[in-house]
């Protein structure tokens, strides 16, 4: 099978590669701000350079993705917002079927067999996929490759692609110190904070904890009150922290879906029913408001 493989990031590009790796022959397409770090890729037989287009160019990606992609059984990409926005697009472009957030995949019988999360996290559902096809990947399903260099590179050019949008203008987004999904300790919000000022209690515990604030959906989408960058959950970012602290949040699914990977998660809710502690290996039923400064003030003893 003809693997072609793509990731805006290059740390994420081993995963893919290693998922690659379980079905088929891996080509890594590089783009010009790339090519670069060609000698640090493992793992795929072919590196596929493109010196004219910037991975930042996200029209021009999705044309040179669409004529590469044509060559290829399987196109796989990572989970990020920006790659399944070229998933979609590419997929509607050839009239493949995709599977996103993929956490396995084999090839049986001439078809795909992919593992994914369904029913906001609660259920894993096999599915098959007719070949060719696109599927975008789960971010630490597959631990990247420790093969051998690149065997053959190939350029390629883009010619003729007709652009369906210009981009007029780019503004860099405030940055938010750690990404959550890299953070060790993360503090997560929810509506159970009751005003936006109030989420200082929820920023000085953070400091105490050398940690960071993330939030869910509510305060993120509905409210505004934090960045979207903040926002937890399988439309936000999944996180794997050493230490998660759930701070007035209800647990919902599509909120505890981007949190089962972190090694210890401490929730604390007024609610003793709340569904957070079902997932939580500590639970405290307080309210935040008295139990948040009591605990920030025997930390900083």
């Amino acid at each position: 099978m003809r693997v072609l493989v793509f990731s805006h990031y290059l740390d994420l590009a081993g995963e893919l590669i290693s998922a690659g790796m379980g079905v088929g022959e891996v080509s890594l397409l590089l783009t010009s701000d790339q090519k670069d770090k060609l000698a640090q890729v493992r793992g795929a037989r072919r590196a596929i350079v493109c010196d004219s287009i910037s991975s930042d160019d996200q029209a021009a990606l999705i044309d040179l993705l669409t004529e590469v992609t044509r060559d290829h059984d399987l196109l796989v990409l990572s989970s990020d917002k920006r790659a399944r926005e070229l998933a979609g697009q590419v997929a509607q472009m050839l009239e493949r079927p995709i599977a996103t957030e993929v956490s396995s995949m084999r090839s049986e019988e001439g078809k795909l067999v992919v593992e994914r999360m369904t029913l906001g996290g609660k259920a894993i559902a096999v599915e098959e996929l007719p070949l060719p096809a696109i599927v975008t990947v789960q971010k630490g399903k597959f631990k990247p490759p420790e093969g051998p260099s690149v065997q053959e590179v190939v350029e390629v050019k883009l010619g003729g692609a007709t652009r369906r949008y210009e981009v007029v203008e780019r503004r860099a987004k405030p940055k938010l110190g750690i990404p959550l999904d890299k953070a060790e300790v993360v503090i997560a919000v929810g509506r159970g904070f009751r005003r936006k000022e109030d989420l200082k209690l929820a920023y000085e515990l953070a400091e105490t904890l050398g940690g960071v604030v993330g939030c869910t959906r509510p305060l993120a989408a509905d409210l505004k009150w934090m960045p979207e960058e903040s926002w937890i959950g399988i439309s936000g970012v999944r996180i794997s922290p050493k230490l998660l602290l759930v701070i007035g949040a209800s647990g919902q699914q599509q909120f505890s879906a981007g949190i089962m990977d972190s090694k210890v998660i401490v929730a604390i809710n007024n609610d003793p029913q709340a569904p957070i502690f079902e997932n939580s290996d500590y639970g405290v039923v307080r309210d935040l408001y008295e139990f948040l400064p009591a605990l920030v003030e025997r930390l900083r003893r």
